[in-house]
C-alpha cells in the first residue's frame, strides 16, 4: 500500500487555518512592495530649475508683426505654432504645417488665414470643432 506525505502543516491546521495563512502570506508581500504605478515617489530632477533663458512654451506670436514668408518659414520649421488671432489678437490658435494635423475626433481640421504685415497670409491648419445636424 502507498504510504501518505505528512503535510507539511501540523494536523491541527484545518481548510479555515489554511485560508488565514495564505490570507497573510498574501497581505504581507502586498505591504512590502514599493512604490507602484498610483505611488509615485519623489521626481527625479524636482530641485533643478528651469533655465532662464528657456521656455518649455513659446509665447504666442503676433502675425501682424512678421512678414507671411517669415511666419510660413517658423511654422513649417516647428511644425506648430502658437499664433494670436481673433479680434485684435485675443487669443492664440495652434496652427499646424504644412500638412494636415490629426485632430481629436469631435473635431477636423481647416485651413485658416491670418492677418501679417504684407496683408493676408493662408498659414496653415487649425483644428475646429465638427458641426453636426442633429
Amino acid at each position: 500500500m502507498p504510504r501518505l506525505k505528512p503535510s507539511p502543516l501540523p494536523p491541527f491546521a484545518t481548510f479555515a487555518h489554511r485560508i488565514v495563512i495564505a490570507t497573510c502570506v498574501a497581505s504581507t508581500s502586498l505591504l512590502a512592495t514599493g512604490s507602484s504605478y498610483g505611488q509615485t515617489g519623489p521626481v527625479p530632477g524636482a530641485s533643478t530649475s528651469v533655465a532662464g533663458n528657456a521656455a518649455q512654451y513659446p509665447p504666442p506670436i503676433d502675425p501682424q508683426s512678421v512678414s507671411c514668408s517669415a511666419l510660413k518659414a517658423r511654422l513649417q520649421a516647428s511644425g506648430e505654432l502658437t499664433i494670436l488671432s481673433g479680434p485684435r489678437g485675443a487669443w492664440g490658435d495652434t496652427f499646424y504645417g504644412p500638412v494636415a494635423p490629426r485632430c481629436q475626433f469631435w473635431q477636423m481640421p481647416r485651413f485658416s488665414y491670418v492677418r501679417t504685415t504684407d496683408g493676408l497670409c493662408g498659414i496653415g491648419y487649425i483644428c475646429v470643432e465638427k458641426l453636426s445636424h442633429d
